[in-house]
């Protein structure tokens, strides 16, 4: 028996590890109260769009005769928040509010799963419109939350790398942040295009509409995070300025 807990303990700390939240990652140094406040904040706004966009993505709209669901409008909102994070706070800090977000993420579908299952009807009371609405839920949140753990702790991880070879290299890492910013979403949006596409519509679309949609959900939330990004560039640089921490450590 002890072996075996002793295995479930070890493979726990290599899962960690494998996630880049386990001990072999540096811990982000002391944070004061603003920088603390902050993390508080784009936590909280990455899990409500994470569920924002799962809800949103249950309406397949017509773009010029391409069906696409209306999460593509708030994912990309993911990307910004993620970006700032990693930037901000470093990647075990970012990668762990991932993970978090997608637990959270998990148990939400689940209780309402179990909501749908446990709790009696009330006589004369239609539920149909729950249930299919439940259904489809169900669905969208698996297909978001695999593709947005798989495609944040990627793009975390590309812009993470790149800064630190930005840094080796003595590159402005104040003028690159778009660059970085870019090349990693743009890395990180196919396995999310991939995974979340294949996972939440394979079957309810024709394979060509599938791809077609697949396409045009990865080009638009690219796009729309490309005209975002010059904004966060200056939002970041900002903040960094003002909080003096960057990359999980303090620069006083």
């Amino acid at each position: 028996m002890e072996k075996i807990i002793q295995w479930l303990k070890q493979f726990y700390q290599a899962m960690l590890n494998f996630l880049h939240i386990g001990n072999k990652v540096d811990d982000p140094e002391p944070m004061s109260f603003p920088v603390l406040k902050l993390l508080l904040f784009l936590s909280v706004a990455n899990g409500i769009i994470l569920i924002a966009s799962n809800l949103a993505a249950l309406k397949i709209w017509n773009a010029w005769g391409i069906p696409v669901d209306a999460g593509i409008w708030l994912f990309p909102l993911s990307y910004v928040v993620g970006d700032l994070l990693v930037d901000i706070y470093g990647e075990k800090v970012s990668n762990l509010v991932a993970v978090y977000c997608s637990l959270f993420a998990l148990i939400v579908a689940a209780v309402m799963y179990f909501a749908k299952v446990a709790l009696p009807g009330f006589p004369g009371v239609d539920n149909s419109a729950f249930d299919i609405v439940q259904s489809a839920t169900g669905r969208i949140f698996l297909a978001s939350v695999a593709g947005f753990l798989i495609s944040q702790l990627t793009n975390n991880r590309i812009f993470a790398s790149m800064r630190r070879n930005d840094i080796q290299n003595e590159v402005s890492d104040e003028g690159d942040f778009h660059r970085r910013e870019i090349i990693s979403s743009a890395i990180a949006r196919i396995l999310d295009s991939l995974v979340f596409e294949t996972l939440a519509f394979w079957g309810r679309v024709s394979p060509s509409d599938f791809i077609t949609q697949a396409l045009f959900a990865y080009i638009a939330g690219l796009a729309l995070e490309f005209v975002l990004s010059f904004g966060v560039k200056h939002i970041a640089i900002n903040l960094r300025w003002r909080l003096c921490y960057t990359d999980g450590k303090n620069e006083l």
